[in-house]
């Protein structure tokens, strides 16, 4: 139903981030940190960077994508891809329209109400956090089982990312879930980076940790090739 009723509004591009994304923003720049992902920029010559955020709820880590290739003076283009886009969230705004409001955040950023299945340009790095890799988190989101098709995601987003000879930046907050994962990410042709943890404070947003890996999609822009781990 929320898909069908979509009454959208526009957020005003000058009110101020609010501070639960922010702190968002921030813990997945921790995470990120804890990655060995800086080298898979440094080891290519790449100036221009097609990334996409999967999975991207509002899109609000698009300025801090765009912020983290700034820093290294590349240009980036950046999609965020939302199946639920339509969710109403506690200010009656939507996910789509805070997707459109973070997308204005960034340089040359792009926010897609549409099944991932769907999106088809070849990238250099796929973020894909906390994905549905067992039904439960799922149908607790409110969506049907015939979205519920971990490895037809996996085996697209190598497709994807081969092409470039691109990288997944991984996340989960769960063992089983990251276990799960690694083994969709392997069956499909990755090669997987060694693995981290992310564990949250007192004040985190999210409460769980975030496990996650870099998942290569060619041995030759491996970074980390002398410790890959194993699913």
């Amino acid at each position: 139903m929320r898909s069908q009723l979509r009454w959208e509004r526009t957020i005003p591009r000058d009110r101020p981030i609010p501070s639960r994304e922010l702190r968002f923003q921030e813990e997945i720049r921790e995470f990120l940190d804890l990655l060995s992902w800086e080298a898979v920029l440094q080891n290519s010559r790449k100036k221009e960077w097609v990334v996409a955020d999967v999975g991207a709820k509002n899109f609000s880590l698009a300025p801090l994508i765009d912020t983290l290739f700034l820093e290294r003076n590349c240009e980036v283009e950046i999609h965020g891809i939302e199946l639920d886009a339509y969710r109403r969230l506690s200010d009656f705004y939507t996910r789509a329209d805070y997707g459109r409001f973070f997308a204005a955040k960034a340089r040359d950023a792009h926010f897609h109400t549409m099944d991932f299945m769907n999106f088809k340009k070849p990238s250099d790095i796929l973020f894909l956090l906390n994905p549905f890799v067992t039904a439960h988190p799922l149908l607790s989101w409110g969506l049907p089982l015939k979205h519920f098709r971990p490895q037809s995601i996996f085996q697209h987003a190598y497709e994807l990312l081969q092409l470039k000879r691109g990288a997944l930046i991984l996340s989960c907050p769960s063992r089983e879930e990251f276990k799960a994962a690694s083994e969709y990410a392997l069956n499909a042709g990755f090669l997987l980076g060694s693995p981290v943890s992310w564990k949250p404070q007192a004040n985190s947003l999210q409460k769980k940790p975030r496990l996650g890996r870099i998942c290569y999609s060619n041995e030759l822009n491996v970074s980390d090739s002398g410790n890959l781990g194993s699913a």
